[in-house]
């Protein structure tokens, strides 16, 4: 995969607004705000959330947090964030690559956007990118797909249907996955049915981190791991992340790892 070319295709982000129909509540943001009030002295004054996507999760840490960046590398979501949410400062980059040339007391990374890495190369230069954006004492918060949820707890599902309805239409999606073990590699093939179009295919590849992969991965670019949980409540558990009731809209349906790290 070549700096700046998506290895993916989503009708949610060739229509952006689809993408907060589909994910309408920033459901991470508390757990930004309480790794926050657990390890930083202060709140932060500023943040950049690497794989921003349409700018959701920083359009609700703008509430309290003075100074917001994102950075996405498709143009279309750049485009609509910056339409929609003109308080934010968002950009066009490459996570593996993209440097602002400043650090943030708050470092984000959600939607599955580490997961996109593929590659150790991949995954390491994304670390990079988070580090090259810190200070000592900065937070990391990311979220990542668990491969122990979908390699040992059944969270692997070879076909996942999905509806998202709109004011102008309601669409129905069918998901389906392969997943190669070795590799610790899941595909998905999603076709999306709407009223007076033809059916849309879109396609995305993923990598899926065991947890001690995820937490060797921050402390090589230099952060201390704080947390590592399957859930966004801090709550202990065996990592093994048990599926969620049912896949959501995105055709996903295993538990994410989410990680707080600190940069020393």
């Amino acid at each position: 995969m070549a700096p700046d070319e998506p290895p993916f295709t989503s009708l949610l982000y060739t229509e952006p607004r689809l993408y907060d129909r589909a994910f309408p509540a920033a459901t991470v943001v508390p757990l930004c705000v309480e790794a926050c009030r657990r390890w930083r002295a202060t709140p932060p004054r500023s943040t950049l959330d690497v794989g921003c996507g349409t700018g959701r999760h920083l359009a609700a840490l703008a509430a309290t947090i003075p100074e917001c960046w994102g950075v996405d590398l498709l143009p279309s979501n750049v485009a609509y964030a910056q339409a929609t949410r003109p308080g934010l400062r968002i950009l066009q980059g490459d996570m593996r690559n993209v440097r602002l040339g400043r650090t943030f007391d708050l470092v984000t990374s959600f939607g599955n956007a580490l997961s996109y890495a593929l590659t150790d190369g991949d995954l390491r230069r994304t670390a990079e990118t988070y580090a090259a954006h810190a200070h000592p004492g900065t937070l990391l918060v990311a979220d990542a797909l668990n491969a122990r949820a979908y390699l040992q707890s059944g969270g692997f599902r070879e076909r996942i249907e999905g509806r998202l309805d709109t004011p102008e239409f309601t669409a129905t999606s069918v998901a389906i996955h392969a997943l190669d073990r070795a590799a610790r590699r899941l595909t998905r093939t999603r076709t999306w049915t709407i009223p007076g179009r033809p059916p849309v295919e879109d396609h995305a590849e993923y990598r899926l981190l065991e947890p001690d992969e995820l937490r060797a991965l921050l402390e090589r670019a230099g952060f201390a791991v704080r947390a590592l949980h399957d859930n966004r409540e801090f709550r202990p558990t065996n990592l093994a992340g048990a599926p969620t009731a049912g896949g959501d809209v995105g055709g996903m349906g295993g538990r994410k790892l989410y990680a707080v790290a600190q940069l020393g």
